[in-house]
């Protein structure tokens, strides 16, 4: 838990408001706003413990973001908040307006904050339109805090997180609640949480995150469901049974000698291979033939698949697109999870739930027959819609709407 700073004394506080912007420093000094989250783990009038897990139990993430959302609803109530004015991007070192501007709004969201001041005297921290180090600090703060490159250059980008009115944060505020109240109120000693606007998977123990890793999740139009399962099983060199949808629209079209050179076939409903036909190519518009493509290196899923028994039929798998994995915007697939660490998990799930050795293991993986293994212990996972969160940190996280979901779901929560 961190320590709370001294406030700044007033000489240095008249300074301050004389050239930020009285109104925001106003806000930030006690106006009657709750205060803002901080890096250091103290938010909003809770102690959140650097590394536990803010998820469990769920009713303190509940209550984080229902501070959060009382927060963003008197600033959306005040005449305080003005967005940042259109111009060229600022830089480390620029001057003018905007960059005091820039200032005013960091304080408002709590990402410059007392703390930030210097109060030795340097001629730089007495003007807020100079883009100082400490104001760097805080714009990289906001931006990774939105999941943008903390790069401290105020672009388009970060300009247009920046100007997101309050009143549509608080939208989303309530339709991230409202996700919780959906979720049971217990998850659970050890669990798997996908979370698919950020791109993320995390596995915690006791509440504490043991392991994290980036994910590629469905485009929009193919969109991953929210669920609520258990990871029950893990299939080395796994068999992809293509979607009819993808076998007729993606694959069939490139030929059948194409297909057949990357180990696909087609597969009547008795298990038996046929020709790349036309009337086979019919069939599977009807359902009685399937197209597969056998497990392998070469395979689509990769080395390894991850079973989660849900309606929709989505997994958790390897892949060979590796280099997705560097893009901050990861929504690629047809709706099923890609896997940035795939074999690291595997280990650590057969590891603990099987006591599988990496000597048997590594066997399963070098024969080439797809080879299925049961978890003993299946574990809870949770397929997440959080585009607003607080972290380990006690600092809240925003992401991007990927799936236009906030607006619906905000609404019924005021219903």
């Amino acid at each position: 838990m961190g320590i709370r700073k001294r406030p700044p004394s007033r000489c240095t506080l008249h300074r301050a408001l004389r050239h930020a912007g009285a109104l925001a420093l106003l806000l930030a000094f006690g106006s009657g706003l709750p205060p803002a989250t901080a890096e250091t783990g103290e938010s909003a009038g809770n102690n959140t413990v650097a590394g536990s897990d803010p998820f469990a139990p769920a009713g303190r993430q509940y209550a984080l973001l229902s501070e959060e959302l009382a927060r963003y609803r008197a600033l959306a109530d005040s005449d305080h908040w003005q967005p940042l004015r259109a111009g060229q991007p600022i830089a480390p070192g620029s001057r003018g307006p905007r960059v005091a501007q820039l200032r005013s709004l960091l304080m408002l969201y709590g990402d410059y904050r007392p703390s930030d001041f210097d109060t030795s005297g340097s001629k730089d921290n007495l003007h807020a339109d100079v883009y100082d180090k400490s104001l760097q600090q805080a714009v990289r703060r906001f931006q990774r805090r939105h999941g943008l490159k903390a790069n401290a250059l105020v672009g388009e980008h970060t300009r247009s997180r920046l100007n997101t009115n309050p009143a549509k944060l608080m939208r989303v505020l309530a339709a991230n609640l409202k996700r919780w109240e959906l979720l049971p109120k217990d998850l659970g000693p050890r669990y798997i949480v996908v979370n698919i606007p950020d791109f993320s998977l995390r596995l915690i123990e006791n509440n504490r995150e043991q392991f994290r890793m980036k994910v590629v999740v469905g485009k929009p139009k193919h969109k991953t469901p929210q669920l609520t399962t258990r990871m029950t099983r893990l299939e080395f060199n796994p068999v992809w049974r293509v979607p009819p949808s993808i076998a007729l629209k993606e694959l069939l079209p490139k030929g059948g000698s194409a297909l057949g050179a990357r180990g696909y076939r087609l597969v009547n409903h008795r298990g038996r291979a046929v020709p790349f036909t036309r009337g086979n190519i019919a069939a599977v518009r009807r359902g009685k033939v399937m197209l597969h493509q056998r497990g392998g290196p070469g395979n689509a899923l990769g080395r390894v698949k991850f079973m989660i028994p849900n309606r929709h039929a989505i997994y958790l798998h390897d892949t060979k697109s590796k280099h997705l994995f560097k893009k901050s915007q990861r929504a690629f697939s047809h709706g099923c999870i890609r896997l940035e660490k795939p074999m690291v998990f595997a280990r650590m799930m057969l590891g603990q739930q099987n006591g599988w050795s990496n000597a048997r293991i590594n066997r399963a993986l070098a024969s080439s027959r797809t080879h299925g293994v049961a978890l003993k212990k299946p574990v809870p996972v949770y397929v997440a819609y959080w585009t607003a969160w607080i972290d380990e940190k006690g600092q809240l996280q925003f992401r991007p709407d990927i799936y236009r979901r906030d607006g619906p779901v905000a609404e019924a929560s005021r219903g």
